[in-house]
């Protein structure tokens, strides 16, 4: 079997919020929560499209989810958060898929000058009111710029 050099944008989905098995760079399983960052290997802004997935089985009230992406910056810290997407589930679950252009994001002015573009490659999810149980937030690029 041959391996090719893989997809240059992200691989199949990246999660956000909820649990992912063991990887090859990860030897271990983890839960992502709400508001964890995630530092990505594609740089969204780099993406003609990319989407954020979302999906849960039900909980006691309706869940909104914000979708937030930050830059790297030159020294390799984290540029400001800007909301990328928000979106909504009913108590009664379900999933939701919003499609997004990383040519539309609109970085923070202030961190305009400290970093070299494409540089959007930090993302996080906030729920809210709270994470249901088997909820699954992720992000997947789906088209090279």
């Amino acid at each position: 079997m041959t391996y090719g050099n893989g997809n240059p944008l992200l691989d199949a989905e990246t999660t956000l919020v909820g649990w992912t098995n063991r990887s090859a760079i990860r030897n271990h399983e983890h839960t992502f929560l709400s508001g964890e960052e995630v530092l990505l290997n594609t740089k969204l802004d780099a993406a003609s499209r990319f989407s954020l997935v979302v999906s849960h089985p039900g909980a006691d009230s309706p869940v909104e989810v914000e979708l937030q992406l930050a830059p790297v910056l030159r020294d390799g810290t984290t540029g400001s958060w800007i909301s990328a997407a928000t979106v909504a589930l009913p108590a009664e679950g379900g999933r939701v898929e919003a499609f997004l252009s990383g040519r539309d994001l609109q970085l923070n002015a202030a961190d305009l000058a400290d970093v070299d573009l494409p540089a959007v490659c930090f993302a996080k999810a906030l729920v809210s009111p709270a994470t249901p149980e088997g909820m699954h937030v992720g992000l997947t690029a789906t088209i090279p710029a």
